[in-house]
């Protein structure tokens, strides 16, 4: 026992003396105190060559945007007044009621089968195959009344779609439209020329009483429509082809007391002359305009 306490005793001294005087500075472990006290490490120092200052990036001038003036509101002109295309026509399918009221003014003409027809006589009945030709004599409800020839006594019957007769109504009307228009435009060159006349006249008082109401003449017509026709202010009507004079109403014309006088008469159409309906408008013993009574359109 004594012999390993003095075996660790002499380990211990020899430990020490090492630590003392052969352990190099700054390994010692028991006599710290004698190592050097530690150095503060330094950055290494790099050589001018790779030292790449950074530049300070000039400064972009601050550009202040001065603010534009509004412009100033141009006054735009309205557009101008669209031209007139010309009259405007009703479809063929509305004058004809949808091909179910055809004007007997169409009829008698020859119109081409598109289907066999079977005439009917008293004593017999022949039949004419689809191509042919026969006349057709009137039209009711779509249905058309055929004779096999002029003056034939056999009859037929076929829908309107059974002969060629739509084709032949729409050529016929769209040729009158044509001329129609050329019409129409010549009798609005002469009523510009008319209107000075028709604000100078004075109605004298055979013509309308002093309220301006229009006074029937002797036969029945009045005076002053009449005169009125004879100024051009209308040309579709016409002494003539008045079939009807009615009586005079109190109307306000222009937002004043006026009158309205109705006449009845033939109106030219694609199928020759038809009834129709149109009135005067009086203001002030004047006649200012005349109208058709149903689709208020002025009349040529």
């Amino acid at each position: 026992m004594k012999s390993l306490f003095y075996t660790i005793l002499i380990l211990s001294g020899a430990f020490l003396g090492y630590d003392y005087f052969i352990a190099p500075p700054g390994r010692k472990i028991v006599f710290q105190r004698l190592n050097p006290p530690p150095q503060k490490k330094v950055a290494p120092v790099v050589p001018a060559s790779e030292f790449k200052p950074v530049m300070p990036q000039p400064m972009k001038p601050v550009v202040t945007e001065t603010p534009k003036p509004a412009p100033n509101p141009v006054s735009v002109a309205p557009p101008p007044p669209p031209v007139s295309s010309g009259p405007k026509f009703e479809p063929i399918e509305t004058l004809t009621g949808n091909w179910l009221n055809i004007p007997p003014s169409a009829f008698p003409r020859e119109v081409k089968l598109l289907q066999d027809a079977e005439f009917k006589m008293s004593v017999g009945a022949s039949k004419v195959a689809a191509g042919g030709t026969a006349y057709a004599l009137s039209a009711e409800k779509g249905v058309i009344t055929l004779a096999p020839a002029v003056g034939a006594s056999a009859r037929a019957q076929l829908p309107v779609d059974g002969t060629d007769l739509k084709a032949q109504l729409n050529a016929v009307y769209e040729k009158w439209k044509v001329q129609r228009a050329e019409e129409l435009k010549a009798i609005a060159a002469r009523k510009q020329q008319v209107m000075p006349q028709q604000q100078e006249a004075v109605p004298s008082s055979s013509e309308a009483d002093a309220s301006g109401k229009p006074v029937r003449g002797a036969d029945g017509s009045y005076p002053l429509l009449v005169a009125s026709m004879k100024r051009g202010q209308v040309t579709e009507i016409t002494p003539q082809n008045i079939t009807g004079w009615q009586d005079p109403q109190p109307l306000k014309v222009q937002g004043k007391d006026g009158w309205a006088m109705k006449v009845n008469f033939e109106a030219k159409t694609v199928f020759g002359p038809q009834p129709a309906e149109a009135q005067a408008l009086i203001l002030n013993g004047r006649v200012i305009g005349w109208y058709f009574t149903g689709s208020g359109e002025e009349v040529p």
